[in-house]
């Protein structure tokens, strides 16, 4: 039997090319994905800033939860203050020669013209500010000058040279209150180069350090053990005396004690890449076993002759099993290395986009590789189990028959199949949450369970839509495509369903992220409507927090509102949970418009608002009484002032700005929002203080909103365009196996005195009802899911959410659909007008 199958994929090459083909690209597909969330997930949060360090202790970044006897763990956005009196207990351990306290806050330096300059190769890392005890613990040695004095500061060379400033120049730093002047005292680097790949460096004077932080910047305390001491024996006192709230970190692990805000955080690489590998993974395995099924109906007859000569039913069954463990393994040589090559490939596009941060490593891994491979011969194999069970059931003579009509459009199993998955689907759409990003995903989710029900209820479906269209197709050619159609669903649905795919996944999670960034944006405008002039930095992370305060104090301005963007987690289910956050620093009757629903902020000072998401999610009203855990770990409990409504791209809590900025670890004002216009002498002076100022309309106040939302709208177009590929050439590839298994039809026509005209007419027409098909199922699947979803958001029912996405998604599918269609069918009336006419002689 091994040798039988294996001479079959031999000498019938051509008739397993397709298997081959879509199992291949599926296998890179999901090697390439694998890869990336592997290099996501195991890629460093940064450079080691304490390579002199023996160990760093700093205080657990985490918030654990007990919910009856499981404890539920997340981390912190911020860094928790150490405890009282660690510096002390931690000197007096033998075999510790020196404990540095390290201090880190925001300060980076500005060109001539005021543009924010950023750390690393490409310019792009956040800055950090460091008293110059701590420069001992890094990799940087003193380059050029002399240590700072008072007034001074050193920069790495990487940052002194996108500043374009030299030793003894003077240097605008931008501060968490101000923008001051220094004399650049000197620059260093590090051994391997100018600069730290992930952070940029200013040092300062001790006094100076002191002056410009808060008492919560000191973050981490760096040790030097003895030459002599045993470190295991050290470690092991230190972490006695710590205590159990500490974490004591040696090795790679040192850069967790960094400042939070030069971490390197990959979480949006992993949601991008999962949610790449989720989208791949189902269209990858979708296609695997819609090729497979499909080819094994087109062999329908061969099989059948083999049950007629004698094969048992475990016998054809082997060799279908065998066959596809031969197509499989060969996909996944070829395909593994492929996908390893697709993996950088895209992890440059990801980069390009801003959605992934310029320092992710893609590196390969046997796992993600093994995995892919595993998926593809595994699917193969049980498509293949599957797709024979029909033929290998039947009694030869029904087989025979089976195969000289039409195969059977299915039993049962079919019906309550498609029953089942569309009962799913309900459930997913109906009753799970909707609203925002998480909406995305279960729309994904619902739309995969109807493209799986739409192929389960194929014969059907196709059948309606058949005979609704039939009827429009001319002459006796158009009646004979609509009655193949009729008479082979099977065959047609085959053909159909990676087009339903290919239209209404990718229309799905375009139109739906296209939604709701067009939400976000509208609400974000509506926000800042009322303000007549709004204040961001024209680069750069954010404004310090005395723009707001000069602002406040400009002749003829009453009304100012500024924001601090931030973070808390509360407790949801049981687990603690992030959400978005904004502080707010409010002067007179305020700006922004956050659509209040209940409550007002007037008590902020003493409490926090909430959006209506969140308070619904949560069952909280007005008066009721919340507990929030702050960036840094402080646990507060306050009561909801108010509920608000415009939440989209702002955050679902607001509190008060002071208690906000204390507790952040970048505590930089996002915008101020001008409630009258300022004198252009006032705005003048203002932006001498703070040149990165840039001072325009009530469009301003969303810029840095709009960048981050066209970053993710590049990642998600970048997304699609692959998913367009791979769906693009299933459909090629599946309409190619349909028209190579219709060559002897083809020729069978030819020699009943059709035309080659007469059978390319009807092939055409057969072409333009199976594309019609597949669109129309899948525009009935996106209309369902994208309407759905809409109707979650704010209540109304939309389906064509971006025409000229829309359209042109639908022109590209349907003229895809034709070209896959009649290139392979008109090579093959050659071979079938050829055969007929030596048959004819």
């Amino acid at each position: 039997m091994i040798r039988l199958a294996l001479a079959t994929v031999r000498h019938r090459w051509w008739s397993f090319a397709g298997t081959f083909l879509g199992t291949a690209l599926a296998v890179a597909l999901v090697a390439a994905c694998g890869t990336l969330l592997f290099s996501a997930l195991s890629s460093p949060a940064g450079a080691d800033r304490y390579t002199a360090a023996d160990a760093v202790v700093s205080a657990a970044r985490q918030v654990s939860v007990k919910d009856g006897d499981d404890t539920e763990t997340r981390p912190l956005s911020g860094a928790p203050a150490l405890p009282d009196g660690l510096t002390g207990r931690l000197a007096t351990v033998p075999g510790v020669t020196q404990v540095t306290e390290d201090t880190s806050f925001y300060a980076q330096p500005l060109t001539p013209r005021g543009k924010p300059v950023g750390g690393g190769s490409d310019a792009t890392a956040p800055v950090m500010g460091h008293a110059w005890s701590s420069a001992s613990l890094t990799p940087f040695r003193l380059l050029a000058g002399r240590v700072p004095q008072d007034g001074e500061v050193v920069l790495d060379a990487g940052l002194a040279r996108h500043a374009d400033v030299h030793v003894g120049s003077r240097v605008h730093m931008a501060l968490p209150h101000k923008v001051a002047s220094f004399r650049l005292a000197g620059t260093v680097a590090a051994p391997g180069g100018p600069q730290l790949s992930s952070q940029g460096a200013v040092f300062f004077s001790a006094s100076d350090a002191e002056r410009l932080s808060q008492p919560g910047d000191a973050t981490a305390l760096a040790l030097r053990f003895a030459p002599d001491a045993d470190s295991r024996t050290v470690l092991d006192k230190v972490r006695s005396a710590a205590g159990p709230d500490v974490r004591v970190l040696t090795g790679d692990e040192r850069v967790q004690a960094d400042a939070p805000a030069v971490l390197v955080s990959y979480t949006g690489a992993v949601g991008v890449f999962g949610s790449m590998a989720g989208i791949t993974v189902f269209a990858a395995l979708f296609v695997i076993a819609g090729t497979i099924a499909f080819a094994a109906r087109q062999r329908l007859r061969e099989l059948a002759l083999l049950r007629t000569l004698g094969a048992t039913p475990r016998q054809v069954r082997r060799l279908m099993g065998l066959e596809a463990w031969a197509v499989g393994v060969a996909a996944a040589v070829v395909g593994t290395p492929l996908g390893s090559w697709l993996a950088g490939w895209m992890g440059e596009r990801f980069v390009a986009t801003g959605a992934v941060p310029a320092s992710l490593d893609v590196h390969g891994s046997a796992l993600p590789l093994l995995i892919a491979a595993g998926c593809g011969v595994g699917v193969a194999r049980l498509a293949a189990y599957f797709a024979g069970r029909r033929v290998a059931r039947i009694a030869p003579t029904e087989a025979m028959r089976e195969a000289a009509a039409a195969p059977a459009s299915g039993g049962i199993w079919r019906v309550v199949t498609g029953a089942v998955l569309v009962a799913g689907a309900v459930a997913v759409l109906v009753f799970t949450p909707m609203r925002g990003g998480i909406g995305v995903g279960m729309g994904f989710i619902g739309c995969a369970l109807l493209v799986c029900a739409a192929a389960a209820l194929g014969p059907w479906l196709v059948r309606a839509v058949g005979a609704a269209l039939g009827g429009v197709l001319p002459g006796a050619t158009g009646r004979l495509a609509a009655a193949n159609t009729r008479r082979f669903p099977l065959r047609v649905a085959g053909a159909a369903m990676p087009l339903a795919l290919l239209f209404a996944l990718n229309a799905t999670m375009l139109l739906n992220s296209t939604l709701l960034s067009n939400l976000t944006d509208q609400a974000a405008h509506a926000r800042v409507a009322s303000a007549r002039q709004s204040l961001t930095a024209a680069d750069g992370p954010g404004l310090p927090l005395g723009a707001y305060e000069e602002a406040a104090r400009m002749p003829g301005v009453r009304d100012v509102d500024a924001t601090v963007p931030s973070e808390v987690m509360v407790r949801k289910g049981g687990k603690p949970q992030h959400y978005p956050a904004q502080g707010l620093y409010r002067t007179g009757g305020g700006v922004l418009d956050l659509k209040v629903t209940s409550g007002s902020l007037d008590g902020l000072a003493e409490g926090v608002a909430v959006s209506t998401d969140l308070a619904g999610s949560q069952h909280w009203r007005v008066g009721d009484t919340v507990g929030l855990w702050l960036p840094d770990g402080t646990h507060l409990s306050r009561p909801v002032v108010a509920l608000y409504g415009r939440s989209a791209g702002f955050g679902d809590m607001l509190l008060p700005g002071s208690l906000t900025a204390a507790h952040t670890p970048r505590p930089l004002v996002s915008a101020v929002h001008l409630g009258q216009n300022p004198s252009p002498a006032a705005v003048k002076e203002l932006r001498a203080q703070f040149p990165q100022l840039s001072a325009r309309g009530d469009e301003a106040a969303t810029s840095r909103q709009d960048a981050e939302t066209a970053s993710q709208q590049a990642a998600l177009r970048l997304l699609t365009g692959i998913s367009l590929i791979f769906t693009a050439v299933a459909v090629l590839n599946t309409f190619a196996m349909a028209a190579l298994g219709r060559r002897g039809e083809y020729a069978a026509l030819r020699l009943l005195g059709a035309t080659a005209r007469q059978v390319r007419a009807m092939a055409a027409r057969e072409a333009v009802l199976t594309t019609t098909v597949g669109l129309v199922i899948g525009a009935g699947i996106a209309a369902v899911v994208v309407g759905t979803f809409s109707s979650s958001q704010d209540g109304h029912w939309r389906i064509i959410v971006d025409p000229l996405w829309y359209t042109g998604l639908l022109a590209g599918t349907g003229a895809l659909g034709l070209a896959a269609a009649a290139l392979p069918t008109r090579l093959v009336l050659r071979t079938a007008t050829a055969h007929g006419g030596r048959s004819a002689q």
